[in-house]
């Protein structure tokens, strides 16, 4: 799927902010469905799709567009682990970081693999 507008990436990266700065008391640590570590998978998801809808906007056809949304959200979530420990009442979390990458990887994995098939 293309996008012509930036902003379905921009909204999401502010969803992911916002997800990630809201007070910890209101998160259920348990897991939900009584999955452990569904947080994990939480972050997963949030920035496989952020890669993925960073590199859906806009014009397409540049090389290596995945890897630098790639290199840009593996930033942007270690970047937010700090503003975790700095700014809110929730702590940073190594595990959260490499789940974080996980998911960014995996959508520029997916992505290549697309973008190779489609040649």
């Amino acid at each position: 799927m293309k996008f012509n507008s930036k902003w379905p990436a921009i909204l999401w990266t502010g969803l992911i902010f916002i997800l990630l700065v809201i007070p910890s008391e209101g998160i259920p640590h348990a897991g939900m469905l009584g999955l452990p570590h569904m947080d994990k998978l939480a972050h997963v998801v949030l920035f496989g799709v952020f890669v993925w809808l960073w590199s859906s906007s806009g014009p397409s056809g540049q090389p290596g567009k995945g890897f630098r949304f790639f290199i840009i959200s593996s930033g942007y979530g270690i970047l937010m682990e700090f503003v975790q420990a700095g700014f809110t009442n929730r702590a940073f979390e190594g595990l959260d970081i490499l789940a974080d990458l996980s998911g960014a990887a995996l959508a520029w994995l997916l992505i290549s693999l697309r973008n190779k098939h489609k040649k």
